[in-house]
C-alpha cells in the first residue's frame, strides 16, 4: 500500500450564517464539538469531530474583514459567495508540509493568532487556491488528529452516534473546471478521491466508519446538508 506523505485534517465548507447545514447534521446524528470565532479574518464556524479529522461549517461574520487588504489572498470572502458567484465552498486542511507532496505555498497568519507565538506558525496555502474556483488547501504546523487533541478542547467526537472515523472523502469538479496541479499532487498524497461532474455544482463526500470499521452513512455537500 502507498504510504501518504500527508493525511487529511479537516474539511470545510462555507454556509450561510447560522445556516440550516448544521441542524441538519444533528438530525443525522452528528454532536457538535465546539464553536470559533476568527476575528480580523471576518468568519466564524461550528465543527465536528471524529478520531481522525472535523468537518468545519464556516460563515461570514465581517465583509470589511473577509474583503480586507490582509485577507485578498485567502479567497475566503469569494468563497463565501459560491451560490452567487459560482466559486467552491469548500477547502481542505493536511497534517504534514505540503512541500513533501511538490506543492508551493505561501505563508498566511491569521489575524486572530495570538501575537506572541512565534513567526513560524502559520498556515501553509497553496499558491493554486489563489483561484477560488479550487478548494482552499492548506496545513497547520503541529495540527494533531481530533482523538489526540487534550480534553477542553476535544469536546464530544462522533462517538456517541456510533462514528469513530471520517473517510473516503470525494470532491466533485463541476463539468468544465479541472483540478489545480496542487490538488492532483495532494489527492495521490492523502488518499482524497477526486470527480469530474456532468452539472454545474461542486460537491463533497464523506463516509462514517463505526468502531466495526464498516462505513454506515454517507454525508452529501451541499444538497445533503439542506
Amino acid at each position: 500500500m502507498k504510504e501518504h506523505r500527508v493525511e487529511i485534517d479537516h474539511l470545510f465548507m462555507f454556509i450561510e450564517p447560522d445556516g440550516p447545514e448544521i441542524d441538519a447534521l444533528k438530525r443525522q446524528g452528528l454532536t457538535e464539538t465546539y464553536r470559533r470565532a476568527h476575528p480580523g479574518q471576518g468568519t466564524a464556524n461550528v465543527c465536528f469531530g471524529f478520531d481522525n479529522l472535523y468537518l468545519e461549517l464556516l460563515w461570514l461574520t465581517s465583509e470589511a474583514e473577509a474583503r480586507s487588504p490582509a485577507m485578498e489572498r485567502t479567497r475566503l470572502w469569494e468563497r463565501s459567495q459560491w451560490r452567487r458567484l459560482g466559486t467552491c465552498p469548500f477547502g481542505v486542511a493536511f497534517r504534514g508540509d505540503l512541500a513533501s507532496a511538490g506543492v508551493p505555498t505561501w505563508d498566511y497568519r491569521p489575524p486572530y493568532l495570538p501575537s506572541h507565538l512565534p513567526l513560524d506558525m502559520s498556515i501553509q496555502v497553496a499558491t493554486d487556491s489563489d483561484d477560488p474556483m479550487q478548494p482552499m488547501l492548506f496545513s497547520f504546523p503541529g495540527s494533531t488528529a481530533p482523538s489526540e487533541w487534550p480534553a477542553e478542547r476535544r469536546g464530544r467526537l462522533q462517538t456517541g452516534g456510533g462514528w469513530s472515523q471520517a473517510v473516503g472523502l470525494t470532491l466533485r469538479f463541476p463539468a468544465g473546471t479541472a483540478p489545480s496541479a496542487a490538488l492532483l499532487a495532494l489527492a495521490a498524497a492523502s488518499g482524497l478521491e477526486l470527480e469530474q461532474g456532468e452539472g454545474p455544482a461542486y460537491g463533497m463526500a464523506l463516509d462514517l466508519m463505526g468502531a466495526d470499521g464498516s462505513v454506515t452513512k454517507t454525508l452529501v455537500m451541499p444538497d445533503g446538508l439542506r
